[in-house]
């Protein structure tokens, strides 16, 4: 029954589509000349609320600034990250989708014309038709997308491929006369509470390994057994070492029982994603499934255990994968992340106290 559900709901989907793209996939009415880049106003589209999508995009507004600090960018950006965006100092304009749904998507769109922004930036892959909304009445005069040739809308693309998500932002600015970038991501200057630096100050001024069990997706997730595998393997294997589990409101609660030590700490009170990246700065490695901790962690270029599913570990898809790679040990399952024996895992040496000026 549940199988038939999905494939109605599919059929249903796709009629909504091919009916939307029918009656809004239309070409860009506008022109746009390019001696004006240097004053021109780019929208970047970013409301999946994503936050390892932040991160890994957060180069680009700082490199565009740089080459031409007269060009206005705006960003549509989901509730959930808004306060991301906001402490970007390289983002001039930002409007908020309150919700995900196609009349609000319009009625920001509209909003957003009167603006007169030239180019609209989306790289997502699979576009609804609140996508195609918000581009076809924001009504600029280049649209660049991504793997979107068989849309009119779109009059820049970039191919599908299998390289680095940032590869395709630094191609996105070079369609449009921008020169090579500086694709490593930024991260603004951001006041930590007391509470939270007394807690590393206390807990956190000896080396000490991250870990965080958590991804977004159910299938990222650590069960309860592999969790305490996790922490008594640590412990073996770096028993001078603090081993610093994170966390987020919606599972402190689950995670206080594996803090049966003085050993295992953890910051209950956690709140966003600037609290675990304030963690993680000193950390010896960092140990994470979820893609924000992951960048985060590659931007502060900490040794990274992450892990990922894969059909094809030979041939991995690499969009998402940690910028400095070198300094990453990646393991990948094919259904659940709890297929992975960790036993297996090679934890590699650590060695030296913590060092706080890296």
């Amino acid at each position: 029954m549940k199988r038939f559900h999905r494939k109605i709901k599919s059929y249903l989907r796709n009629i909504r589509l091919f009916l939307g793209r029918f009656i809004l996939d239309k070409k860009p009415s506008r022109k746009w000349d390019p001696a004006l880049l240097a004053t021109s106003k780019i929208l970047f589209i970013r409301h999946d609320g994503k936050i390892g999508d932040f991160i890994v995009s957060s180069f680009v507004y700082r490199e565009i600034k740089k080459q031409y600090p007269n060009i206005h960018i705006g960003i549509v950006s989901a509730c959930e990250t808004q306060d991301l965006f906001k402490t970007d100092p390289h983002i001039d304009s930002l409007y908020i989708t309150p919700q995900r749904a196609l009349l609000p998507f319009w009625l920001i769109a509209r909003k957003i014309a009167k603006e007169n922004y030239d180019i609209v930036v989306d790289l997502t892959d699979f576009l609804r038709n609140r996508d195609i909304v918000l581009i076809r009445y924001v009504n600029a005069a280049i649209n660049i997308g991504y793997n979107q040739t068989e849309l009119k809308l779109f009059n820049r693309n970039i191919q599908a491929n299998n390289e680095h998500i940032t590869l395709d932002y630094e191609s996105a600015m070079m369609i449009l006369g921008l020169q090579k970038m500086d694709r490593h991501y930024s991260f603004p200057n951001i006041p930590i509470t007391e509470e939270l630096l007394t807690f590393c100050q206390q807990y956190l001024s000896k080396a000490y390994i991250a870990i965080n069990f958590f991804g977004a997706a159910n299938h990222k997730k650590f069960s309860t057994e592999q969790q305490i595998k996790w922490l008594t393997r640590l412990n073996l294997v770096y028993p001078d070492k603090i081993i610093l589990i994170l966390t987020y409101p919606k599972v402190t609660n689950e995670l206080k029982p594996l803090l049966i030590n003085d050993k295992y700490v953890m910051y209950e009170g956690t709140q966003t994603i600037f609290d675990s990246i304030e963690l993680i700065k000193h950390a010896s490695m960092v140990i994470s499934p979820d893609t924000s901790i992951i960048h985060a962690a590659s931007a502060l270029n900490r040794p990274i255990i992450a892990f990922y599913m894969s059909s094809n570990p030979q041939n991995p898809y690499r969009k998402w994968l940690p910028m400095n790679a070198q300094n990453a040990m990646i393991y990948y399952y094919e259904n659940n992340i709890n297929e992975i024996d960790i036993a297996t895992v090679k934890l590699p040496v650590i060695q030296g106290d913590l060092d706080l000026n890296s």
